[in-house]
């Protein structure tokens, strides 16, 4: 009842995204303070050749994050990642980001 393994995945055609294809799978736990799910995930991605250009190298993300219910309909999330080749920046060969998501459920 506390464990909640995923997998998700999606494959884009033409320019506009950032991964052509990803594939994510992760585990999260769910804790009794503040109602919250505490995670871990691991991410692979294909940048995107029409938006970025060829011979770009797979992108890797590793995650860890918290969700906490912040009302009935209402959750926050925040986590930390560290991305190995961003496709977003390839100049760079990793790079950190912390995050703050809101999720609004009606």
């Amino acid at each position: 009842d506390k464990l909640f393994p995923f997998v998700r995945g999606g494959f884009a055609e033409d320019a506009g995204s950032l991964l052509e294809s990803s594939i994510s799978a992760g585990l999260g736990y769910h804790t009794d303070a503040f109602d919250g799910l505490l995670g871990a995930a691991m991410n692979w991605g294909a940048p995107n050749e029409d938006t970025f250009g060829p011979d770009l190298d797979d992108q890797f993300a590793l995650e860890f994050f918290y969700r906490a219910a912040a009302g009935k309909h209402v959750a926050l999330t925040v986590d930390l990642q560290y991305i190995q080749d961003p496709a977003i920046n390839p100049f760079e060969s990793s790079i950190w980001m912390f995050n703050l998501r809101g999720r609004v459920v009606f």
